[in-house]
């Protein structure tokens, strides 16, 4: 960006102008090489703007003189912005040009000229330059004029918006469609389409059109009843049922979203299914001729109260006993469900099935694990009935009973603690 510097020496002045943009300053100097005879004196002096010398001629005496004849040179936005004595005692003087503005609009163009600094909306006004609310200036309207310069301005023109099927006309230039979108408060739904991208610029002709997306969401259920099974018990006295598992019904859930297009139906799309399965009803069913003391299973069925399959049977008193402790003298643990027996007559870890002669009580399951007083005295099982705080009036209600016992399975006479 060149700078005017103008010198003086010996009473010789030399000057030259040039254009300054922005606040840069470059320094040019120039060198007086003589003065004519006239009756009044010229001086000669050279001008270098931009790397090129020119000669020039000054009629000025003094430093005052010579900046009062310059500045009549200037045009009237042209400022001096410094006058000094160099370090070879040459009077200097910087000029800073204003700057030079090319304004267009793609019709006409024009040049001016601008105060540094003044706005570009303010050099339009000076300049008589209209711009209308949708035009685009660039520079922006509000930024400043601080270097030689061209203002474009784009002359809005009409983009048509197709919203929803309802069309309409906008005037724009130089934004996005989506800043048209939010200047004009033309909302986007959250599922709406553009046949554009909202960050395109906008051109002349250009057609933006929105669909208008929206879904509505419902779901459709099946319900699946659930069916009762019956299962047998040997822990059950005939006639006696029990739900062991409740029943729930199953439910098919089919969940369904609804698309609208410019408020029109245009059909549905799966979304998810939710599926419980129906929970069978299981109920039991007792097989017993009564309901058994022993709560303890076995792989074992009854058929009309009598083991179905068994090794053997025996027939003989089972008496009732009840003790603390959690062992027995095969050293199985101390349940109800254990009996104490003669081990020649029944080996330890036999599975047997007791039911009293008259089919009205029924001790049930149990493992032969104990044996005690029995041998000898008569007794064919020794039925366990608990302990003697819980269980006394259950062993007294028992006490001694004529049975058979049903040896399902004959143990080894392990004895488990040895």
């Amino acid at each position: 960006m060149p700078k005017s510097i103008f010198a003086c020496n010996g009473g010789a002045v030399t000057g030259k102008a040039a254009v300054i943009a922005a606040s840069a300053v470059c320094a040019a100097a120039v060198v007086v090489m003589g003065a004519s005879k006239l009756v009044r004196p010229q001086y000669n002096a050279f001008m270098t703007e931009d790397g090129i010398t020119t000669g020039i001629i000054t009629y000025a005496e003094t430093m005052d003189d010579f900046i009062a004849e310059q500045r009549a040179k200037l045009h009237p936005f042209d400022a001096i912005t410094a006058v000094r004595r160099n370090a070879e005692g040459i009077f200097e003087i910087e000029v800073e040009r204003a700057p030079h503005v090319t304004i267009t609009d793609g019709v006409m163009t024009r040049n001016v000229r601008a105060v540094k600094g003044e706005k570009v909306a303010e050099l339009m006004i000076r300049e008589g330059f209209p711009v209308g609310d949708r035009d685009d200036v660039c520079p922006d309207l509000d930024l400043s004029i601080l270097d030689d310069c061209e203002v474009t301005v784009t002359r809005a023109f009409p983009v048509t918006v197709r919203n929803g099927g309802n069309e309409k006309k906008y005037l724009a230039a130089g934004i996005t469609v989506g800043d048209l979108l939010v200047r004009e408060r033309i909302p986007l739904g959250a599922f709406d389409e553009l046949n554009v991208s909202t960050g395109d610029i906008v051109v002349p002709g250009m057609v933006v059109e929105i669909t208008k997306v929206t879904y509505a969401e419902h779901e459709r259920s099946r319900y699946e009843p659930y069916v009762t099974e019956y299962r047998d018990s040997p822990l059950l006295a005939m006639g006696d049922t029990r739900v062991a598992v409740e029943g729930k019904d199953g439910c098919v859930t089919a969940a369904f979203r609804d698309k609208y297009v410019n408020g029109q139906y245009t059909g549905s799309e799966f979304v998810i299914t939710d599926i419980t399965e129906p929970v069978n009803e299981v109920i039991e069913r007792g097989t017993a001729f009564a309901e058994p003391y022993s709560k303890r299973e076995g792989n074992f069925t009854l058929i009309d109260g009598i083991p179905a399959e068994y090794e053997y049977v025996l027939e003989g008193k089972v008496t009732a006993y009840i003790a603390d402790g959690e062992g027995t003298y095969s050293g199985r643990p101390l349940v109800i469900g254990s009996c104490g027996v003669d081990p020649d007559v029944i080996p330890f870890g036999s599975e047997v099935y007791i039911v009293s002669k008259d089919r009205k009580h029924v001790y049930g399951y149990a493992v032969a694990s104990d044996t005690g007083y029995i041998k000898g005295s008569g007794v064919l099982a020794d039925a366990y009935m608990g302990t003697p705080a819980e269980n006394y009036d259950d062993a007294f209600a028992w006490q001694a009973q004529y049975c058979d016992v049903y040896v399902l399975s004959v143990g080894d006479n392990s004895i488990l603690w040895q």
